[in-house]
Protein backbone atom coordinates (compact mmCIF):
# COMPACT_ATOMS: atom_id res chain seq x y z
CA UNK A 1 0.00 0.00 0.00
CA UNK A 2 1.18 3.59 -0.76
CA UNK A 3 2.24 6.21 2.07
CA UNK A 4 -0.70 8.17 -0.11
CA UNK A 5 -3.38 5.93 0.52
CA UNK A 6 -2.43 5.41 3.95
CA UNK A 7 -1.85 8.80 5.18
CA UNK A 8 -3.50 11.16 2.63
CA UNK A 9 -1.49 14.47 2.55
CA UNK A 10 -2.10 18.02 1.50
CA UNK A 11 0.58 21.25 1.03
CA UNK A 12 -1.20 23.38 3.36
CA UNK A 13 -0.01 21.17 6.52
CA UNK A 14 -1.88 22.56 9.34
CA UNK A 15 -5.47 23.55 10.04
CA UNK A 16 -4.82 26.88 10.45
CA UNK A 17 -3.11 27.04 6.85
CA UNK A 18 -5.82 25.41 5.57
CA UNK A 19 -8.18 28.14 6.81
CA UNK A 20 -5.96 30.91 5.99
CA UNK A 21 -6.21 29.66 2.23
CA UNK A 22 -9.55 29.69 2.33
CA UNK A 23 -10.42 33.70 3.62
CA UNK A 24 -6.61 35.45 2.59
CA UNK A 25 -8.20 36.23 -0.96
CA UNK A 26 -5.88 33.94 -2.66
CA UNK A 27 -7.61 30.37 -2.03
CA UNK A 28 -5.06 28.55 -4.27
CA UNK A 29 -5.66 25.35 -3.00
CA UNK A 30 -9.75 25.81 -1.65
CA UNK A 31 -12.40 26.31 -4.74
CA UNK A 32 -15.42 26.29 -2.76
CA UNK A 33 -18.11 28.65 -2.75
CA UNK A 34 -16.76 30.28 0.83
CA UNK A 35 -13.55 30.75 -0.76
CA UNK A 36 -14.51 32.89 -3.49
CA UNK A 37 -16.87 34.64 -1.23
CA UNK A 38 -13.75 35.63 0.42
CA UNK A 39 -12.19 36.65 -2.64
CA UNK A 40 -14.64 38.86 -3.36
CA UNK A 41 -14.56 40.40 0.18
CA UNK A 42 -11.18 40.57 0.28
CA UNK A 43 -11.33 43.28 -3.24
CA UNK A 44 -13.89 45.17 -1.68
CA UNK A 45 -11.95 46.25 1.45
CA UNK A 46 -9.23 46.49 -0.49
CA UNK A 47 -10.41 49.42 -1.82
CA UNK A 48 -9.53 51.37 1.24
CA UNK A 49 -6.11 51.03 0.24
CA UNK A 50 -6.59 53.94 -2.49
CA UNK A 51 -6.25 55.79 0.70
CA UNK A 52 -3.24 55.44 1.17
CA UNK A 53 -2.19 55.47 -2.49
CA UNK A 54 -3.59 58.84 -2.99
CA UNK A 55 -1.76 59.81 0.74
CA UNK A 56 1.71 58.98 -0.39
CA UNK A 57 1.32 60.47 -4.06
CA UNK A 58 0.32 63.74 -2.01
CA UNK A 59 3.71 63.18 0.17
CA UNK A 60 5.96 62.81 -2.58
CA UNK A 61 5.14 65.91 -4.38
CA UNK A 62 5.11 67.74 -0.97
CA UNK A 63 8.36 69.18 1.07
CA UNK A 64 7.77 66.23 4.68
CA UNK A 65 10.51 65.22 6.92
CA UNK A 66 12.03 62.08 6.77
CA UNK A 67 10.53 60.50 9.85
CA UNK A 68 6.98 61.11 8.06
CA UNK A 69 8.19 60.04 4.43
CA UNK A 70 9.49 56.69 6.15
CA UNK A 71 6.16 55.68 7.98
CA UNK A 72 4.00 56.73 4.86
CA UNK A 73 6.73 54.20 2.43
CA UNK A 74 6.36 51.75 5.28
CA UNK A 75 2.61 51.64 4.85
CA UNK A 76 2.72 51.59 0.99
CA UNK A 77 5.59 49.61 0.52
CA UNK A 78 3.64 46.58 2.53
CA UNK A 79 0.63 47.20 0.19
CA UNK A 80 2.20 47.20 -2.52
CA UNK A 81 4.68 44.02 -1.63
CA UNK A 82 1.29 42.21 -0.64
CA UNK A 83 -0.40 43.06 -4.15
CA UNK A 84 2.79 42.21 -6.12
CA UNK A 85 2.52 38.68 -4.79
CA UNK A 86 -0.52 37.85 -5.28
CA UNK A 87 -0.36 39.45 -8.85
CA UNK A 88 2.94 36.35 -9.12
CA UNK A 89 0.78 33.89 -7.95
CA UNK A 90 -2.26 34.39 -10.30
CA UNK A 91 0.18 34.10 -12.89
CA UNK A 92 1.70 30.88 -12.24
CA UNK A 93 -1.41 29.84 -10.84
CA UNK A 94 -2.18 26.88 -13.03
CA UNK A 95 1.38 25.41 -12.32
CA UNK A 96 1.24 25.75 -8.98
CA UNK A 97 -1.82 23.78 -8.92
CA UNK A 98 -0.14 20.88 -10.99
CA UNK A 99 2.68 21.07 -8.48
CA UNK A 100 0.59 21.20 -5.28
CA UNK A 101 -0.82 17.58 -6.96
CA UNK A 102 2.23 15.86 -7.36
CA UNK A 103 2.92 16.57 -3.81
CA UNK A 104 -0.40 15.69 -2.50
CA UNK A 105 -0.64 12.22 -4.48
CA UNK A 106 2.96 11.19 -2.81
CA UNK A 107 3.21 9.07 -6.02
CA UNK A 108 6.86 8.33 -5.40
CA UNK A 109 6.68 7.59 -1.29
CA UNK A 110 6.36 4.37 -1.73
CA UNK A 111 10.10 4.00 -2.94
CA UNK A 112 10.92 4.75 0.84
CA UNK A 113 9.63 3.12 3.81
CA UNK A 114 10.69 5.82 5.59
CA UNK A 115 8.95 8.58 3.93
CA UNK A 116 6.34 9.35 5.78
CA UNK A 117 8.72 9.53 8.96
CA UNK A 118 10.71 12.20 7.09
CA UNK A 119 7.93 14.39 6.40
CA UNK A 120 6.24 14.54 9.73
CA UNK A 121 9.80 15.61 11.10
CA UNK A 122 10.63 18.12 8.82
CA UNK A 123 6.76 19.97 9.14
CA UNK A 124 6.74 19.76 12.81
CA UNK A 125 10.08 21.93 12.92
CA UNK A 126 8.33 24.27 10.43
CA UNK A 127 5.55 24.59 11.93
CA UNK A 128 7.00 26.28 14.90
CA UNK A 129 8.71 28.22 12.86
CA UNK A 130 5.72 29.82 11.16
CA UNK A 131 3.62 29.31 13.91
CA UNK A 132 6.09 31.93 15.76
CA UNK A 133 6.27 34.20 12.63
CA UNK A 134 2.54 34.23 12.16
CA UNK A 135 2.46 34.78 15.83
CA UNK A 136 4.96 37.92 15.70
CA UNK A 137 2.39 39.25 13.06
CA UNK A 138 -0.34 39.07 14.58
CA UNK A 139 0.70 41.36 17.73
CA UNK A 140 2.29 43.32 15.56
CA UNK A 141 -1.26 43.98 13.77
CA UNK A 142 -2.83 44.24 17.03
CA UNK A 143 -0.71 46.99 18.19
CA UNK A 144 -0.96 49.21 15.41
CA UNK A 145 -4.85 48.68 15.59
CA UNK A 146 -4.24 50.55 19.27
CA UNK A 147 -1.81 53.19 18.93
CA UNK A 148 -3.78 54.34 15.52
CA UNK A 149 -7.20 54.09 17.33
CA UNK A 150 -5.24 56.04 20.77
CA UNK A 151 -3.94 58.83 18.33
CA UNK A 152 -7.40 59.20 16.49
CA UNK A 153 -9.22 60.27 19.70
CA UNK A 154 -6.44 62.19 20.97
CA UNK A 155 -5.89 64.38 17.61
CA UNK A 156 -9.47 63.79 16.71
CA UNK A 157 -9.37 63.01 13.27
CA UNK A 158 -10.29 60.13 10.88
CA UNK A 159 -7.10 58.31 10.60
CA UNK A 160 -3.80 59.58 12.04
CA UNK A 161 -1.88 57.24 9.67
CA UNK A 162 -2.81 59.27 6.53
CA UNK A 163 -2.47 63.14 6.79
CA UNK A 164 -3.90 63.96 3.40
CA UNK A 165 -7.59 62.93 2.68
CA UNK A 166 -9.54 63.01 -0.85
CA UNK A 167 -12.77 64.43 1.49
CA UNK A 168 -13.04 66.56 4.49
CA UNK A 169 -13.87 64.38 6.98
CA UNK A 170 -14.04 67.18 9.89
CA UNK A 171 -17.83 67.14 10.18
CA UNK A 172 -18.19 63.55 10.68
CA UNK A 173 -20.03 62.32 13.75
CA UNK A 174 -17.77 60.14 16.44
CA UNK A 175 -19.87 57.12 15.55
CA UNK A 176 -19.25 57.55 11.66
CA UNK A 177 -15.11 57.89 12.40
CA UNK A 178 -15.23 54.66 14.67
CA UNK A 179 -17.03 52.86 12.15
CA UNK A 180 -14.87 53.89 9.28
CA UNK A 181 -12.21 52.83 10.96
CA UNK A 182 -13.31 49.48 11.55
CA UNK A 183 -13.66 49.16 8.05
CA UNK A 184 -9.86 50.26 7.38
CA UNK A 185 -8.82 47.51 10.86
CA UNK A 186 -11.09 44.70 8.58
CA UNK A 187 -9.07 45.49 5.54
CA UNK A 188 -5.59 45.52 7.10
CA UNK A 189 -6.28 42.76 9.21
CA UNK A 190 -7.21 40.62 5.46
CA UNK A 191 -4.31 42.37 4.19
CA UNK A 192 -1.87 40.76 6.73
CA UNK A 193 -3.33 37.70 6.46
CA UNK A 194 -2.67 37.70 2.44
CA UNK A 195 0.70 38.95 3.16
CA UNK A 196 1.30 35.66 5.34
CA UNK A 197 -0.13 33.64 3.19
CA UNK A 198 1.56 34.49 0.16
CA UNK A 199 4.49 34.19 1.87
CA UNK A 200 3.07 30.26 3.17
CA UNK A 201 2.50 29.37 -0.26
CA UNK A 202 6.12 30.05 -1.15
CA UNK A 203 7.48 28.22 1.66
CA UNK A 204 5.14 25.34 1.80
CA UNK A 205 6.29 24.68 -1.87
CA UNK A 206 10.17 25.05 -0.86
CA UNK A 207 9.86 23.05 1.97
CA UNK A 208 7.51 19.88 0.61
CA UNK A 209 9.98 19.79 -2.42
CA UNK A 210 13.34 19.69 0.06
CA UNK A 211 11.03 16.59 1.25
CA UNK A 212 11.07 15.04 -1.68
CA UNK A 213 14.66 15.28 -2.16
CA UNK A 214 15.86 13.96 1.41
CA UNK A 215 13.42 11.18 0.82
CA UNK A 216 14.66 10.22 -2.79
CA UNK A 217 18.28 10.48 -0.89
CA UNK A 218 17.40 8.75 1.71
CA UNK A 219 15.39 5.82 -0.38
CA UNK A 220 19.18 4.72 -1.66
CA UNK A 221 19.83 3.19 1.45
CA UNK A 222 17.95 0.45 0.56
CA UNK A 223 19.32 -0.50 -2.44
CA UNK A 224 19.09 -4.17 -3.42
CA UNK A 225 22.37 -6.05 -4.35
CA UNK A 226 20.83 -8.16 -7.28
CA UNK A 227 21.49 -6.59 -10.53
CA UNK A 228 18.67 -7.01 -11.67
CA UNK A 229 16.66 -5.52 -9.47
CA UNK A 230 19.07 -2.79 -8.65
CA UNK A 231 18.60 -1.77 -12.15
CA UNK A 232 15.14 -1.39 -11.50
CA UNK A 233 15.35 0.29 -8.54
CA UNK A 234 17.77 2.93 -10.19
CA UNK A 235 15.15 3.19 -12.96
CA UNK A 236 12.58 4.09 -10.59
CA UNK A 237 14.81 6.94 -8.84
CA UNK A 238 15.74 8.20 -12.51
CA UNK A 239 12.18 8.85 -13.00
CA UNK A 240 11.53 10.25 -9.51
CA UNK A 241 14.66 13.07 -10.11
CA UNK A 242 13.31 13.91 -13.59
CA UNK A 243 9.79 14.46 -12.43
CA UNK A 244 10.91 16.24 -9.21
CA UNK A 245 13.48 18.56 -11.38
CA UNK A 246 9.84 19.97 -13.55
CA UNK A 247 8.55 21.02 -10.66
CA UNK A 248 11.28 22.82 -8.98
CA UNK A 249 11.84 24.52 -12.41
CA UNK A 250 7.91 25.61 -11.94
CA UNK A 251 8.85 27.08 -8.33
CA UNK A 252 11.88 28.66 -9.56
CA UNK A 253 9.83 30.42 -12.48
CA UNK A 254 7.49 31.73 -10.09
CA UNK A 255 10.18 32.98 -7.46
CA UNK A 256 12.12 34.76 -10.20
CA UNK A 257 9.35 36.83 -10.84
CA UNK A 258 8.00 37.79 -7.46
CA UNK A 259 12.03 37.73 -5.08
CA UNK A 260 13.40 40.51 -7.17
CA UNK A 261 10.63 43.11 -6.41
CA UNK A 262 10.76 41.94 -2.80
CA UNK A 263 14.49 42.24 -2.93
CA UNK A 264 14.81 46.13 -3.97
CA UNK A 265 11.53 46.53 -1.72
CA UNK A 266 14.03 45.26 1.88
CA UNK A 267 16.25 47.66 0.41
CA UNK A 268 14.68 50.73 -0.05
CA UNK A 269 12.57 50.38 3.29
CA UNK A 270 15.96 49.34 5.33
CA UNK A 271 17.77 52.13 3.97
CA UNK A 272 15.11 54.94 4.55
CA UNK A 273 14.38 53.27 8.44
CA UNK A 274 18.20 53.01 9.06
CA UNK A 275 18.18 57.32 8.03
CA UNK A 276 15.30 57.80 9.83
CA UNK A 277 16.78 55.92 13.16
CA UNK A 278 19.85 58.05 12.64
CA UNK A 279 19.13 61.50 11.90
CA UNK A 280 15.85 61.94 13.71
CA UNK A 281 13.71 61.59 16.54
CA UNK A 282 11.10 59.05 16.61
CA UNK A 283 7.80 57.89 18.89
CA UNK A 284 9.54 54.68 20.18
CA UNK A 285 6.26 53.10 19.45
CA UNK A 286 6.69 53.81 15.75
CA UNK A 287 10.27 52.88 15.55
CA UNK A 288 9.01 49.31 17.53
CA UNK A 289 6.11 49.29 14.84
CA UNK A 290 8.87 49.57 11.81
CA UNK A 291 11.53 47.11 12.97
CA UNK A 292 8.93 44.49 13.87
CA UNK A 293 7.75 44.90 10.02
CA UNK A 294 11.54 44.99 8.33
CA UNK A 295 12.24 42.69 10.74
CA UNK A 296 9.50 39.93 9.45
CA UNK A 297 10.49 40.96 5.71
CA UNK A 298 13.89 40.06 6.47
CA UNK A 299 12.54 36.55 7.99
CA UNK A 300 10.77 35.61 5.21
CA UNK A 301 13.75 36.69 2.83
CA UNK A 302 16.28 34.90 4.92
CA UNK A 303 13.72 31.75 4.85
CA UNK A 304 13.70 31.56 1.48
CA UNK A 305 17.78 31.87 0.87
CA UNK A 306 18.27 29.36 3.56
CA UNK A 307 15.56 27.04 2.02
CA UNK A 308 17.16 27.16 -1.28
CA UNK A 309 20.43 26.04 -0.29
CA UNK A 310 19.33 23.42 1.38
CA UNK A 311 17.46 22.29 -1.53
CA UNK A 312 20.36 22.89 -3.67
CA UNK A 313 22.68 20.15 -1.09
CA UNK A 314 20.44 17.56 -1.38
CA UNK A 315 20.19 17.68 -4.87
CA UNK A 316 24.10 17.57 -5.02
CA UNK A 317 23.42 14.77 -2.39
CA UNK A 318 21.99 12.53 -4.74
CA UNK A 319 25.58 11.92 -6.39
CA UNK A 320 26.99 10.45 -3.31
CA UNK A 321 23.90 8.46 -2.43
CA UNK A 322 24.16 6.68 -6.20
CA UNK A 323 27.77 5.92 -5.00
CA UNK A 324 26.16 4.01 -1.14
CA UNK A 325 24.75 1.62 -3.48
CA UNK A 326 25.59 -1.98 -4.21
CA UNK A 327 27.05 -0.72 -8.30
CA UNK A 328 30.35 -2.91 -8.25
CA UNK A 329 28.58 -6.12 -9.06
CA UNK A 330 26.06 -4.68 -11.41
CA UNK A 331 28.74 -2.32 -13.16
CA UNK A 332 27.85 -2.52 -16.29
CA UNK A 333 23.70 -2.77 -15.91
CA UNK A 334 23.58 0.55 -14.10
CA UNK A 335 26.43 2.77 -15.75
CA UNK A 336 23.96 4.42 -17.76
CA UNK A 337 21.79 5.13 -14.65
CA UNK A 338 24.56 6.02 -12.91
CA UNK A 339 25.83 8.56 -15.12
CA UNK A 340 22.68 10.05 -15.82
CA UNK A 341 22.06 10.85 -12.04
CA UNK A 342 24.83 12.16 -11.35
CA UNK A 343 25.13 14.95 -14.50
CA UNK A 344 21.53 15.38 -12.81
CA UNK A 345 23.08 16.41 -9.49
CA UNK A 346 26.01 18.53 -10.77
CA UNK A 347 23.97 20.88 -12.38
CA UNK A 348 23.24 22.91 -9.65
CA UNK A 349 19.35 24.18 -9.35
CA UNK A 350 19.77 28.19 -9.66
CA UNK A 351 16.89 29.59 -8.23
CA UNK A 352 17.37 33.69 -9.37
CA UNK A 353 15.75 36.74 -8.89
CA UNK A 354 14.78 38.65 -11.85
CA UNK A 355 17.43 36.64 -13.75
CA UNK A 356 20.47 38.49 -11.96
CA UNK A 357 20.56 37.44 -8.64
CA UNK A 358 21.36 34.20 -7.74
CA UNK A 359 19.12 33.03 -4.52
CA UNK A 360 21.19 31.53 -1.53
CA UNK A 361 22.03 32.71 2.09
CA UNK A 362 25.16 34.61 0.77
CA UNK A 363 23.02 36.80 -1.37
CA UNK A 364 21.30 37.62 2.09
CA UNK A 365 24.68 38.10 3.45
CA UNK A 366 25.47 40.70 0.82
CA UNK A 367 22.66 42.52 0.85
CA UNK A 368 22.09 43.78 4.22
CA UNK A 369 26.19 44.09 3.87
CA UNK A 370 25.18 46.39 0.76
CA UNK A 371 22.55 48.25 3.03
CA UNK A 372 24.57 49.06 5.80
CA UNK A 373 26.92 50.44 3.31
CA UNK A 374 24.15 52.28 1.56
CA UNK A 375 23.12 54.38 4.81
CA UNK A 376 26.73 54.72 6.03
CA UNK A 377 27.50 56.43 2.65
CA UNK A 378 24.10 58.58 2.85
CA UNK A 379 24.98 59.63 6.29
CA UNK A 380 28.12 60.67 4.60
CA UNK A 381 26.99 63.13 2.79
CA UNK A 382 24.17 64.09 4.82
Amino acid sequence: MHTSERHPSNICFFGWMRWMDTINGIHLHDESRLARAFQCVFYILQLSQLLIVYNFGVICISNVSLDEFALQFNQFGGILLTFFRVFAINLHRTDLKKTAQFINAEEFHHLNERAECIRSGTIRNAGRFLTTLFSIQTVTIVFWFIMTEIQAHKQNVLLPTVTSLPFDASDWPSFLKVTFRLYIYLAYTQLMLTFFGSYIITSSYLLTLTIELRILNDSYAKAPAHPQQLVTFLKDRVKYKVTLLQHIGIIKRYMNVSILFELVLIVCLLAINGLRLCTTKSDMSEVALSSSMIMIYLLEFFQYCWQVDEMQLLHEGQALAIYSTPWVGAMQQTKALQLVTIRMAQTPLRFMCGGMYQLSTELFATVVQFIYSLVMMLLHFK
